[in-house]
């Protein structure tokens, strides 16, 4: 198991986190009271210290194995809280909702059996922060503009298809090319 070492559990990067997928139950509750206003601030303050955990954890020598996988966790389950939300008022948003949990759910399996091959666990990619910046982004364009025209709603969902179909293929590629160097290594150390 590769989080054996409870200081790799309780680092500062990998509470905020914990921290951030505790925020959601609130985020969501503020903006189904109508509190759009309020879960835009705490859908920021996730946003915020997301970018805060990663510095820490490159800054000062904090990326863990676990914080690898609980860092894009936290993304895409507030990411897909806020899309369910969204849908409220604008019910197209449910349907990036269902694209990313197909996208997640395929790059987590075949990332599970990438790790599972080769013992390794991959870090957030350019392209992946790349996405997260843009899904973020629309997302709280239309939590904080519930009136956008559906043009533009639209537009903003399509972005974060594209980029999210754009991603994916990308991971896929890294992780079949790890794997394959994975392989060649083994076949050689025979």
């Amino acid at each position: 198991m590769p989080f054996k070492d409870r200081k790799q559990i309780w680092s500062i990067p990998n509470l905020l986190s914990m921290f951030r997928i505790l925020l959601i139950p609130l985020m969501v509750a503020l903006y189904w009271k109508g509190r759009t206003i309020a879960a835009l601030i705490v859908f920021g303050v996730s946003a915020a210290s997301d970018i805060a955990d990663g510095q820490i954890a490159r800054r000062f020598n904090m990326v863990t194995d676990l914080g690898k996988m609980l860092d894009p966790l936290a993304d895409k389950l507030t990411q897909g809280a806020a899309a369910i939300c969204v849908g409220r008022t604008h019910p197209q948003a449910f349907l990036l909702f269902g694209f990313m949990a197909v996208k997640e759910l395929t790059q987590a399996a075949i990332g599970a059996r990438v790790i599972r091959e080769t013992g390794h666990v991959f870090s957030a990619k350019w392209f992946g922060k790349l996405c997260t910046v843009i899904t973020t982004a629309s997302i709280m364009a239309m939590f904080a503009f519930p009136q956008l025209p559906e043009r533009a709603v639209n537009a903003l969902l399509i972005l974060c298809a594209v980029m999210m179909l754009c991603s994916l293929a990308l991971y896929i590629d890294h992780f079949m090319k790890y794997k394959a160097a994975a392989d060649r290594e083994k076949g050689q150390a025979s």
